[in-house]
């Protein structure tokens, strides 16, 4: 058999294999591999030098061989050249960075080698409310499952390339794709006006709740929808909004969207760090939370973001806490003390606030590892479950050991502000009022212990 195909199925068999292991298990030498790697051009990639060179039989996506462009926009709106992206066997891709990547990059991926996605796209990947949405709307014309959990890394690929010019972060993967973004920014785009909403943003919310149009792919699972908002400048924002019937599940869920805003407003300025701008609407039956995205800047422009669950998965294989987190990445040298620090007062200031849903995506960075502004802080454990009553829930938050007083006593001086609020907010019902005021009451003795 010649050594070419013997190569290749070798590849597609063992899946990538450092230069050194491959001629051992083929038992040819250098020179017969490098005649058989020229004769096989398009069809193996070769990443790395020296003693680190390493070779991956190329995948086929949708039948195209063709390296995947991969490009960035930056803040005024225009597009670079990022790298390629070529998928290989069995899974995971081969990145050719055409410029200094801004995430960290562990020796392998340094060398362009990445088990799945680049782990800075992954956040691209459709999921949550909007991605469900894409996928009812596109599924039987991209020829991929409804179900976006069922989708395989070549259907992740496929659709980004299509129809991926509006994922989270500044990333946009391939050259289909960037050229929808481009013809909008030829077309432009309206902003919405403040007396545009009233009328507009419940027809939004029906549409969402109908697979309608939803705008792009942020993640969560919250019911949502995406605008252009003209404010002071032209601002991207994301829509959370309430049920309509009346029922005291609704109304929880409304009071929570209401928390949720007093909670970012809190965190800006009473703890005096970066949380995502928002303002609370109500109107059409509903509540709505409007929440400036900190990833778009202007009509166009972008900047990058990678949430804490990918970059735990690719650099740590998953630590426990976010202060856990905080650790890991401050002895990696990742991250400065007051960052550390910072991501240590956002923990506690959500457990005393009740927000049992502090989960690895709901934590981001900006490149260079700069902390994003706070999202998605709200009291959780007050969430009503589906197709249950309302049920108490006893807020029992932990006392501090002594290293984590300090920053314990600044998020809980911090959190006796937010239920304080919360308790005298009027767009909050009677009963969360009396729910606050009680954990106001809490926090404060716990707050006694700790100082005395």
């Amino acid at each position: 058999m010649k050594i070419s195909k013997v190569v290749l199925e070798t590849l597609r068999t063992w899946h990538r294999q450092p230069s050194g292991e491959l001629l051992t298990r083929l038992g040819v030498s250098r020179p017969s591999l490098m005649r058989a790697m020229t004769e096989l051009d398009g069809q193996v990639v070769t990443r790395g030098r020296a003693r680190r060179t390493a070779y991956a039989a190329r995948r086929s996506i949708r039948g195209q061989v063709a390296p995947l462009p991969l490009y960035y926009i930056d803040k005024a709106g225009r597009a670079h050249e990022a790298g390629l992206l070529e998928p290989v066997y069995p899974e995971g891709c081969a990145m050719n960075f055409a410029e200094k990547f801004p995430w960290p990059l562990d020796d392998e991926m340094a060398d362009g080698w990445f088990c799945g996605l680049p782990y800075p796209l992954a956040d691209m990947r459709p999921q949550g409310f909007l991605g469900r949405n894409l996928a009812h709307q596109f599924a039987a014309i991209l020829q991929v499952d409804e179900d976006v959990k069922r989708w395989s890394e070549d259907d992740v690929l496929h659709v980004l390339s299509v129809l991926g010019w509006d994922q989270p972060g500044n990333y946009i993967l391939g050259e289909q794709a960037l050229r929808r973004f481009l013809q909008e920014q030829q077309q432009g785009s309206h902003f919405m006006t403040d007396g545009e909403i009233e009328t507009t943003y419940p027809l939004r919310a029906m549409q969402a709740l109908n697979y309608g149009v939803a705008g792009s792919s942020a993640a969560g699972e919250f019911p949502k929808f995406t605008e252009r908002r003209m404010m002071r400048v032209p601002t991207h924002v994301i829509v959370k909004f309430s049920g309509a019937d009346g029922s005291s599940q609704e109304q929880r869920w409304s009071d929570l969207l209401v928390c949720e805003h007093l909670a970012l407003t809190t965190i800006a300025d009473t703890l005096e760090l970066s949380a995502a701008k928002s303002r609370i609407y109500q109107f059409g039956s509903r509540t709505f939370l409007e929440v400036d995205r900190f990833d778009r800047h202007g009509e166009f422009g972008r900047s990058g973001v990678c949430a804490w669950h990918e970059l735990n998965a690719a650099l740590f294989s998953g630590t426990g806490t976010w202060s856990d987190g905080a650790k890991a990445m401050l002895e990696a040298s990742y991250i400065s003390e007051e960052t550390s620090r910072h991501i240590n007062l956002f923990e506690h200031f959500g457990r005393l606030i009740a927000n049992s849903d502090m989960h690895d995506g709901n934590l981001a960075f900006l490149p260079g590892l700069e902390l994003a502004p706070a999202y998605d802080m709200l009291p959780m454990l007050y969430a009503p479950q589906r197709g249950v009553e309302l049920v108490e829930r006893k807020f029992a938050p932990a006392l501090p050991v002594p290293r984590e007083r300090s920053a314990w006593v600044q998020a809980a001086e911090a959190a006796v502000v937010f239920w304080h609020r919360a308790a005298c907010d009027e767009r909050i019902s009677a009963e969360f009022r009396s729910i606050s005021t009680r954990n106001a009451d809490h926090v404060e003795h716990l707050l006694l212990t700790q100082r005395n």
